[in-house]
């Protein structure tokens, strides 16, 4: 199939990342929302603040999406592609893709996967989208920006959420950049980062958006944030070929 050239986190993959795996982590269900999200929103240029369980699942969405852009690119105005993908943007594909996942940690947390992490990327054969900065969050931004720049999409989770936003606001692309943060919804500490959130918006100029996911089965890790920035994100365009109204309802035709 066009968008999926390589099976979707198959048998094999879900075996090998299994022994990253920490239940008090409480990523089981956050690291599969990862890799769609990423797939969905085809980021470049992705962090990740704490190595670990969901770390593959980042690398194997870029992959996947780099193979998917290549299978896509090939079928552009042929007839396949007119059969499997007819609403393709042809001028999307005039824009190369090479995703990079940088990803920060210490590596010293015993309790962690994150040691386990790269040789679970070289078994998978990912480690070609991916840079390790070994050392603190805090400090490191100039070397995130030195490897990547701008950043499309950032996996927070980490107790210091409240120092990343602070010290790398104004690292995520002001113009659609997305970040993830885990669990902020349902303790002290985690909420006064929401306030403080909630507080960029006048920076911003009011644009920014905010989704909080609550996983009502746990007591704790038990909350993924999805923050937006909209500061200069231009709407597209109607992008839908002339005539050919893609509204099977009418609602957008009535006026």
């Amino acid at each position: 199939m066009l968008s999926h050239p390589a099976p979707a986190l198959d048998d094999r993959f879900t075996a090998t990342v299994r022994s990253l795996q920490v239940p008090e982590m409480c990523t089981d269900s956050t690291a599969p929302l990862l890799y769609w999200l990423v797939r969905t929103l085809r980021p470049q240029r992705v962090l990740e603040v704490g190595m670990g369980y969901t770390t593959p699942f980042l690398a194997r969405a870029l992959r996947d999406n780099k193979e998917a852009y290549e299978a896509e690119k090939a079928l552009l105005g042929t007839a396949e592609g007119q059969v499997v993908q007819p609403l393709a943007h042809a001028a999307y594909y005039d824009e190369p893709y090479e995703p990079r996942l940088v990803c920060i940690d210490r590596m010293t947390d015993t309790a962690s996967s994150a040691p386990r992490a790269w040789k679970v990327l070289e078994e998978l054969e990912l480690t070609g989208v991916c840079e390790v900065i070994e050392g603190d969050l805090r400090g490191s931004s100039g070397r995130v920006r030195e490897a990547v720049g701008l950043l499309d999409f950032a996996w927070i989770d980490t107790w210091d959420t409240l120092a990343f936003v602070r010290e790398y606001w104004d690292l995520l692309d002001p113009a659609g950049g997305v970040f993830a943060a885990h669990y902020l919804m349902t303790y002290p500490e985690g909420r006064a980062v929401l306030r403080y959130l909630e507080s960029l918006r006048a920076r911003d100029n009011g644009r920014l958006e905010m989704l909080n996911l609550r996983e009502p089965h746990r007591f704790g890790q038990n909350s993924t944030t999805l923050i937006r920035r909209t500061r200069d994100y231009v709407d597209p365009e109607d992008l839908r070929p002339q005539g050919n109204s893609n509204d099977p309802t009418g609602v957008l035709d009535a006026g």
